[in-house]
């Protein structure tokens, strides 16, 4: 009798053959992002240094022209938003030198991040992957990997980012009629580029965990070239959990910082408006904690759901 019983111990379960499903996944990460204080601080200061610096050549072009009236008493009332059409029609020198400026800004804000995303990465891994590292390993592994990680997002930038942002261009442009920005009313500009704004970040997001999965894929193995991480990597978020984990995550943090992006408008409009700059500032930098906390809350969860079948 007792021969004919299975060993329920080599019985395969669907539970331990599989992934973690999304909200497994999203779980784990967000246990991964409190556990990583000093992770979080860290790239806060890091995201506040290189943001002062971006905007110090941008400040210095725009501080005469944004204390002309009634520019600034717009300002000053919290309507940045038709300040900055006002702006865009009024000072087209101006708005081109800050653009510039802030192009190379954003530029030397990916190549900072790419150089320090294998060490992220390695610290979210799950403690069991062998990839992971503890804290204070953190800049050995970013210095080790900077250079297939500045390769990976060359790659990327190339092959995805640009198409998409072309594609974005072209659809706005569309939406709007092509029609001059400062032709239409703030109203109409805004509802005909709301639906292409949310698409794009949906699209971003997920391409940008497409952009984690294949540093992953190079981090487990050095071995492999750019090309063959980064095709791996479209590869593994193909895999149906993989894609709708991503797709999870990806919702999540487009309304996460959408939200507190309109957050941050609503609690400092007013504070703006009684120059009460320091309480403005104190505001922006505790948003700017929660934004760098959800950024990594995505990238934890793409590190769940990378792992290995147990």
């Amino acid at each position: 009798m007792q021969e004919r019983l299975p060993n329920q111990a080599s019985v395969p379960t669907n539970r331990s053959d599989s992934k973690p499903g999304g909200f497994a996944s999203l779980h784990k990460g967000l246990n991964r992002v409190i556990e990583s204080p000093r992770l979080l601080l860290g790239l806060w200061l890091l995201s506040l240094s290189t943001g002062l610096l971006a905007t110090l050549p941008a400040r210095a072009m725009l501080r005469d022209v944004l204390a002309l009236r009634p520019l600034a008493e717009r300002i000053a009332k919290g309507e940045y938003d038709v300040g900055l059409l006002e702006l865009i029609n009024d000072n087209p020198a101006a708005v081109a030198a800050v653009t510039s400026a802030v192009m190379v800004a954003v530029l030397g804000f990916f190549a900072l991040h790419a150089v320090i995303a294998g060490g992220v990465l390695s610290r979210l891994s799950p403690t069991s992957s062998a990839r992971y590292v503890p804290a204070g390993g953190l800049l050995g592994r970013a210095v080790e990997s900077s250079g297939a990680m500045i390769k990976l997002e060359l790659l990327f930038g190339f092959a995805v980012r640009t198409p998409l942002l072309l594609l974005g261009a072209a659809v706005a442009g569309f939406a709007i009629g092509w029609s001059k920005v400062g032709e239409l009313s703030w109203q109409s500009l805004t509802s005909r580029l709301a639906p292409v704004v949310v698409l794009f970040l949906l699209l971003w997001s997920v391409a940008s965990i497409w952009l984690n999965l294949a540093r992953l894929q190079r981090l487990d193995d050095d071995k492999l070239s750019t090309w063959q991480a980064f095709l791996l990597g479209v590869r593994q978020l193909g895999q149906r959990q993989v894609l709708f984990g991503a797709l999870l995550v990806a919702v999540l943090g487009v309304i996460g910082h959408g939200g507190l992006f309109f957050l941050g408008r609503m609690l400092t409009v007013g504070l703006d408006a009684k120059l009460l700059i320091l309480a403005a500032f104190a505001v922006r930098q505790g948003l700017s904690i929660l934004r760098n906390a959800l950024s990594l809350l995505v990238m934890a969860t793409t590190c769940e759901l990378a792992e290995p079948k147990s």
